[in-house]
């Protein structure tokens, strides 16, 4: 019993040891670094000049950034133009009420380095330079705008098949003033929307790893050349279809709803930054703008430099998986995978058929049940412990790597429940805990085939180690079964920690059914008690997640905040 409970908690402790891994942020080159490679050092530079102090629309500082931007694009061989457009009334009341100047008009720059055809669709990459009141705005945006330029330096204009377009828009804060001017709908646009071929919109909150978020129409050709071109992008299907559900925009809206094939890239955490007073360059984590650079240079590069641009295609399935990179497969295949884990799961339990009941079944799937219910209420519990629930936007963005320990801990506590007293055999609990994942598997394989890695992945690796356990005698199968779910336990981890720095605050309990298959691939291991010592220690992960959040409540509002704060939006 005391071999199952260090193989579970070491397991657990390796799988999300190897999550945190990979969602480190590279070294930053230097500013020596080879001219064809993109170097952070050499991005900083405009970082520092250019949010060298807050410069919302309308400003003299911003006006000091058009010139400054004007220059470094001539210099870099673009022709560059201006796109005034008048704020509209919502945009020009919103910027007034923080004491903005509503009168200038917003200036977007519009820049084209010619290629060697330039009758051919042109590759746009577009950033805001603009920033909110009060924030020099070191990450939202200019570090995408730094990134911009580094990455039109890194591509030589012979090696330019086609227009090379940088498209840096003013008053995304506003409302995406400058980025609906010029990708209005019809023919009310910029002619350059007429001549986009492929946009790459380039975000930023704070710092971490850059994910690709959100695509265009048909885009499973597209994400393809991302995986060939940029090997150390992080992409997955499942942030595309989350990022649908949610209201968020960016300056890639208005491009998406002409129906322009694109990408879209931002770098979310150290979400304290977001609109603080503190996002200064010094404070920029460089290797987050290093790994947005190099996300987006490799396929900026195959892009003009091709004859043809990438075909439409119907969207795919693609996640960053460890050990294999960028897997990218149509989701009709999802019911190929979804096949071979229903195969595997019925050999298995047709294998040990002597060995589970159905009586066994029920009583773990209502352990189940309550494992995840237990889990739920413990997050919500505590968020409200927390105070997050109408709290303060900035206030708890600055405060979400607390918030995540305490739905780590919650987490944490229930399955310590589970393991108390594991109902059914081990052969009852496995069987039961894939067939949960299957059919979640499943169910997302019928209405949200995109996020067919939460749980298609972990279930067909679940699957696997299920059925070469149940061929393998007892006592020799467990260590197999979990280093086959390893990777499956490392990839629900790195996502339950991308989905939390996208809903975490107001809503952690959406994280639960990122339980099942945690429990699915865990569950070679879970041991069945002691029933004191594993509600003891249950009961301490509460405590400790209680205290955490309480710290949270009860802690002074972050220095990070923005002065405006309190003023617009709430949590929950």
């Amino acid at each position: 019993m005391k071999m199952r409970w260090a193989l579970m908690l070491f397991t657990l402790l390796l799988g999300f040891a190897w999550a945190a891994l990979r969602v480190q942020v590279p070294a930053p080159l230097p500013y020596d670094a080879p001219a064809d490679r993109f170097s952070a050092g050499r991005a900083m530079a405009d970082v520092r000049v250019l949010a060298a102090e807050p410069h919302p629309t309308g400003s003299p500082a911003a006006a000091r950034v058009v010139a400054t931007l004007e220059q470094r694009l001539a210099f870099l061989g673009f022709d560059v133009r201006r796109v005034e457009t008048i704020l509209p009334e919502k945009a020009a009341e919103r910027l007034r009420s923080r004491g903005g100047d509503a009168t200038k008009p917003a200036v977007s720059l519009v820049a084209v380095r010619k290629g060697a055809d330039p009758s051919l669709p042109a590759v746009v990459l577009m950033a805001h330079h603009d920033s909110v009141i009060a924030s020099p705005g070191a990450a939202d945006d200019i570090a995408g705008v730094a990134a911009v330029l580094e990455i039109a330096r890194a591509i030589p204009r012979l090696s330019q098949r086609r227009d090379l377009v940088l498209v840096l828009t003013d008053a995304e804060e506003q409302g995406l003033v400058g980025a609906r001017a010029i990708y209005a709908p019809g023919a009310a646009a910029d002619p350059i929307a007429l001549r986009t071929g492929v946009m790459i919109n380039l975000e930023a909150r704070g710092g971490g790893r850059a994910m690709m978020f959100q695509t265009g129409p048909n885009n499973a050709n597209l994400v393809r050349l991302l995986a060939a071109s940029s090997p150390d992008a992080a992409a997955s299907s499942v942030a595309v279809t989350v990022y649908e559900s949610l209201p968020n925009d960016t300056d890639f809206t208005p491009v998406l709803k002409r129906g322009i094939a694109g990408l879209n890239f931002a770098f979310i955490g150290e979400a304290w930054a977001y609109h603080s007073p503190l996002a200064t360059p010094d404070r920029l984590e460089q290797g987050a703008l290093q790994h947005l650079g190099d996300s987006v240079l490799g396929i900026t590069r195959a892009l003009v430099g091709a004859d043809v641009l990438p075909r439409p295609a119907p969207n795919a399935v693609f996640a960053t998986a460890p050990l294999f990179g960028l897997i990218i497969y149509p989701a009709a295949f999802g019911w190929v995978l979804v096949g071979m884990t229903a195969v595997l799961l019925g050999l298995a339990a047709w294998w040990r058929r002597a060995e589970w009941s159905l009586g066994g079944s029920l009583f773990a799937f209502g352990q189940t049940l309550l494992t995840l219910i237990i889990a739920g209420l413990l997050m919500w519990g505590l968020n409200l412990l927390s105070g997050s629930v109408g709290g303060e936007y900035y206030d708890r963005l600055a405060a979400l790597p607390r918030l995540e320990i305490v739905a780590g801990l919650a987490a944490l506590a229930a399955l310590l429940f589970m393991a108390s007293a594991a109902a059914g055999s081990i052969w009852d609990r496995w069987i039961l805990l894939v067939k949960l994942c299957f059919v979640a598997a499943l169910a997302a394989q019928i209405w949200l085939p995109g996020a067919g890695p939460v749980f298609a992945w972990p279930a067909l690796l679940a699957a696997i180690g299920l059925g070469i356990g149940a061929r393998l005698r007892d006592g020799l199968w467990t260590v197999p079964a979990l280093l086959i779910g390893l990777p499956g336990l490392a990839l629900t981890a790195e996502l339950a920690h991308f989905a939390f720095l996208g809903v975490g605050a107001p809503m952690p309990y959406a994280m639960v059914p990122l339980l099942i298959p945690v429990l699915a691939l865990v569950a070679p291991a879970i041991p069945s008690g002691p029933r004191r010592p594993a509600l003891i220690a249950a009961g301490v992960a509460v405590a400790l997640a209680a205290g955490v959040a309480l710290w949270v409540n009860l802690d002074a509002p972050a220095a990070s905040i923005p002065p405006y704060a309190g003023t617009e939006k709430k949590q929950g």
